[in-house]
């Protein structure tokens, strides 16, 4: 909510001047955000995007993962046209990016690390894997050039924010608690963090539609 309202005193602040609003969608989700450029060359923006709230499941050594998924970004960055309207991106992303997974057994048993453990009622594994608040961002895009005319124009965007994911977990249970080997949590964790770390970053492929005052 505070990064949301951030954005539209952002907009706000801006809008008496020549520059572009612009609303999108893609990756990291719903887009909005306001362009202002210093030159023909160079041009500053702010946007926030978010992906809501996404629920998914998935299993993984005999656990059935509950996900929940959030992705909340506010964005500051400085385009440099290198090409006509193609222009290169840096900047420095804030963001609420994590995924809280609920694990529980398929059935009386789970697997955690190398090990089966007898689970009650209730008893899993739950994990948290969090992005740093704040991340640094190279892209390309298209658009929101300085000397374009006022009216409705196209804007595109690829790129990534650029940093690795903490993994932590902890066993839920009474009797879990008690059996679970700390060498065993390692393990579980360890997947995790390998797959979680293929991503390298939170990517951005979006496209806008914006509109130069």
């Amino acid at each position: 909510m505070k990064q949301t309202l951030t954005a539209a005193a952002l907009l706000a602040a801006c809008s008496a001047f020549a520059g572009d609003v612009y609303m999108g969608a893609g990756l990291p989700g719903i887009q909005l955000g306001y362009a202002q450029p210093l030159s023909d060359s160079f041009t500053l923006r702010a946007d926030f995007s978010t992906l809501g709230r996404l629920h998914r499941t998935r299993s993984d050594n005999n656990l059935d993962y509950d996900t929940k998924l959030k992705v909340d970004r506010l964005g500051l960055f400085a385009d440099w046209f290198f090409s006509g309207n193609w222009r290169a991106v840096g900047g420095l992303t804030l963001n609420r990016a994590r995924a809280d997974l609920r694990g529980s057994g398929n059935g009386s048993t789970i697997t955690i690390g190398n090990t089966t453990y007898v689970a009650g009622p209730g008893e899993g594994f739950d994990v948290d894997v969090k992005f740093p608040r704040a991340m640094p961002y190279l892209g390309l895009g298209y658009g929101h050039k300085g000397q374009a005319v006022k009216g409705w124009k196209m804007a595109f965007d690829a790129g990534l924010a650029f940093g690795k994911p903490r993994v932590s977990g902890t066993v839920r249970g009474a009797l879990l608690s008690q059996a679970v080997s700390q060498a065993d949590i390692d393990r579980e964790l360890a997947d995790i963090r390998d797959d979680a770390n293929k991503l390298k970053g939170i990517p951005q492929l979006s496209l806008s539609v914006s509109y130069r005052f």
